[in-house]
Parts: C-alpha cells; structure tokens; sequence
C-alpha cells in the first residue's frame, strides 16, 4: 500500500475501566469515533477592524465518545457498560487505531458514561447498541 492510501480500521479496539481499576477490552466494537478538542471562537471585533470581525480562540470542548456494539445481554460487556454507567466515574479508557504500516496508536483519557441504549430488537436482525460518553482530553500515544 502506498503512502496515503488511507487505512481500513478493522482492528480498532475499545477499553473501558471496570470497577477493579482494569482496563478491559469492548467486545463486539462495530463502530466508534475517536474525538477531537474543539476551539471555540470569541468574537473580539471593535470600531478599528474595518468591518471584518476578528476572534481570539477561546474555550476547549471535548464532543461526545460514541460508539455501537452488538449487544448481548448478561454479557460481561454488557455487565461491564452497565456497571461503569450506573457508577457516574470519570474512569480511564483507551481506543486502539491501526495506522497505515501495521503498527498502532493508543489514544487515552478518561471518560464517563451518559447512555447505554439496546436497539429496538427487530425481527430477523442482529441486536446492537449504542453507547455515549463524556471523555476528558485525549493523548496519543505509539503502542
């Protein structure tokens, strides 16, 4: 593969804290995104700017973790997602992403859980479910 051909992301993994301070892999990750600060803009425009508005950056946010699993009920993800929600920790976890030449990047932080919510169990159909959370800043780091 050349340099920049882009990079499939099978292979990323999800770790979430359990209630013994261990990260613990998500199984069954079908999706997830990896979030970046967002800057905010303020606005610091005045009668000297000759009518174009000018802004200084402002405020750091971290967007919201999201990710979706095939949910199985009882299982000891399930049990894992359930518990670290139910506690209102900020807990550390880690996403693992493949690069381009086979090696990976751990991205880490800390993060507390929002939602956990099952799909509407359709007939015939795999069973998923979405989680949300809240991370605190995100450091990269080579595995």
């Amino acid at each position: 593969m050349a340099t920049g051909d882009g990079v499939l992301s099978d292979g990323t993994e999800l770790w979430l804290t359990n209630s013994s301070d261990v990260l613990t892999k998500v199984v069954g990750l079908m999706s997830v995104n990896r979030p970046s600060l967002a800057i905010a803009k303020v606005e610091t425009t005045d009668h000297d700017s000759g009518k174009v508005k000018e802004y200084i950056p402002g405020h750091g946010d971290m967007p919201e973790l999201q990710f979706t699993l095939k949910y199985e009920p009882g299982s000891p993800t399930d049990l894992l997602i359930e518990e670290h929600k139910a506690s209102r920790e900020k807990r550390p976890f880690k996403i693992v992403t493949p690069e381009e030449d086979g090696t990976t990047q751990d991205h880490e932080g800390t993060i507390f859980l929002m939602t956990y919510v099952p799909d509407n169990a359709p007939l015939g159909a795999m069973r998923t479910a979405t989680v949300t959370g809240q991370p605190s800043a995100i450091a990269q780091s080579a595995t």
